[in-house]
């Protein structure tokens, strides 16, 4: 098939970040974008991983032009709190690479066991879960501190700290607003054809590819490829093309949620560089610092708490000034189809799938698959076979189980048992068994060793190479180490002990010097104020 024609069914953020990409890589392609009339948008804030830059670098944008056009702010990191034990705890999952942390010549790599051997030296009083993130990560300051600066300084005498805010931040903003900017500013400026219409009928071929939808108004529109992005309607690629649907349920929870804005009391003190995930009875809050105000709602289980009791455990979190505020109740639908991409039609965002947003993958799954989608039009100029549908159903499949079973670790690896929901969530979801039906090893290879944690030479739950930052700082903030301190004892000798000690010394002294230079440091507002609300 050459592809010389697209149609795109939806708009919202997922289908004018489409029709941007699209239009912006592929200008010979002719695009249309049909937009209904009758969709409301669900309105709330949305927050982004660092993966988010490489969708806005493929289209050149810079911050101080679309961030104060779509109320966004940056964002740091993640912070999950009573996740673990419901005592009020609070671990970072800060963005950017880890740190080296040696004072010899020779580089041991990132220095993450080194904080296990403190824990089994010093104790978890000095060293608890929570200081992990501030030990490989010095980034973790940032969102500790409420702070943004454009550097980190680099206290060691290396080469420099490697963090720069155009690629280890990531963004919070209205997503409903950046559909708008990319439509307005860079899909209908590139030719783009907007419709506005719903489409009512879906003309086949005798093979059973589309070759054209019809609107009320605009007849019907031909094209070669169709991309669906009705959200979770999925109208093309479900419920014409009639590819199935595989639910995560049975890992994940969440079916429902309440969504809400509230205003700032303070921006000061509340616009915080990194969103803040809130354990509760039967899920979890989300707190999103937009410029204009805070996105924040319930994520829960109807099997465990009722509507009426989840909207009043809701309401109790939120402050005084927010008890009378509009809730906006949402349908969740976990999973994802199990083509991606079939015959000539395309689900993108969660016309394809979705995944409660825990880990920020609300968009993620929109821009990482535009991105697959878009080099393999361009791999062999706009003519694709089976041969690249292939390629993009492997890759965005692989994507969203990797995604899948990273954030149900967040619920397996917790200690609590305080409700129903827990215990359930801890002790009766089959994390191994899904892994082994769902064949996810080339996503995370060496998980499996999560079950010989306990044995020193098995760390590869802790290879940042093998299974990459986010699934190290959920396991360490969820108090899990990959050795006792029995078998630390049982095989350092002294030159290890004498070492640890060293970087006792080394770490407390590196502390106190990064506590005093944060003092120094504009607020995350005042920064924003000064380079991007300017």
């Amino acid at each position: 098939m050459q592809i010389e024609s697209i149609c795109i069914v939806g708009g919202g953020s997922a289908g004018w970040m489409t029709a941007a990409l699209l239009s912006k890589e592929h200008p010979d392609i002719e695009m249309c974008l049909i937009e209904s009339n009758h969709v409301k948008p669900i309105g709330v804030g949305e927050s982004t991983l660092a993966h988010f830059n490489r969708y806005l670098k493929r289209l050149g944008l810079k911050d101080h032009e679309w961030m104060p056009q779509c109320n966004a702010t940056y964002k740091a990191g993640i912070a999950f709190k009573n996740f673990r034990e419901n005592k009020g705890e609070r671990f970072h999952y800060p963005f950017g690479a880890f740190m080296y942390h040696t004072t010899d010549d020779e580089k041991i790599g990132p220095h993450i066991m080194r904080f296990f051997e403190l824990q089994c030296m010093f104790g978890k009083e000095l060293y608890p879960p929570e200081e992990f993130s501030k030990f490989v990560n010095r980034q973790t300051y940032l969102v500790e501190n409420n702070i943004m600066v454009d550097k980190i300084p680099d206290i060691l005498g290396a080469d420099g700290y490697p963090y720069n805010t155009a690629d280890d931040l990531s963004y919070h903003l209205n997503a409903d607003k950046f559909g708008e900017y990319l439509r307005d500013n860079i899909a209908v400026p590139n030719g783009v054809h907007h419709i506005k219409g719903d489409v009512y009928n879906v003309i086949k071929t005798p093979d059973g590819d589309i070759s054209a939808v019809t609107t009320l108004d605009g007849g019907a529109i031909s094209a070669d490829m169709f991309i669906d992005c009705t959200g979770f309607r999925s109208l093309l690629l479900e419920q014409h093309m009639g590819v199935k649907f595989k639910p995560f349920n049975n890992m994940l929870f969440n079916d429902r949620a309440l969504a809400t804005h509230v205003e700032y009391d303070d921006k000061e003190t509340q616009m915080q560089p990194y969103t803040d995930c809130v354990a509760l009875s039967n899920g979890w809050v989300y707190n999103i610092p937009m410029w204009n105000n805070i996105g924040t709602g319930y994520i829960y289980s109807s099997k465990y708490i009722s509507d009426a009791d989840a909207e009043k455990e809701f309401r109790s979190y939120l402050p005084e000034s927010a008890q009378d505020c509009q809730l906006n109740p949402i349908r969740i639908k976990h999973g994802k189809h199990l083509k991606g991409w079939y015959k000539n039609v395309v689900g993108i965002g969660l016309a394809y799938g979705f995944l409660e947003p825990l880990e920020s993958t609300g968009l993620m799954t929109t821009h990482e698959n535009l991105l697959i989608l878009t080099d393999l039009i361009h791999a062999r100029e706009g003519r694709v076979t089976n041969h690249e549908r292939e390629i993009y159903n492997y890759s965005c499949e692989r994507q969203l189980e990797a995604m899948k079973n990273f954030v149900t670790l967040h619920y397996t690896m917790s200690l609590r048992d305080d409700t129903k929901y827990w215990r359930d969530a801890t002790e009766n979801v089959s994390f191994w068994q899904a892994w082994e039906e769902d064949n996810t090893e080339a996503c995370f290879a060496g998980l499996a060793d999560y079950r010989s944690l306990m044995d020193y030479s098995h760390k590869k739950m802790f290879d940042h190479e093998v299974m990459g930052e986010g699934m190290i700082y959920v396991a360490a903030g969820q108090g899990i180490r990959p050795f006792s301190e029995n078998l630390f004892y049982e095989r350092a000798d002294d030159d290890r002990i004498a070492d640890v000690k060293q970087y006792h010394i080394d770490f407390q002294k590196d502390k106190e010097w990064m506590l005093d230079w944060v003092k120094e440091q504009p607020s995350h507002y005042q920064y924003l104020k000064d380079n991007i609300y300017v």
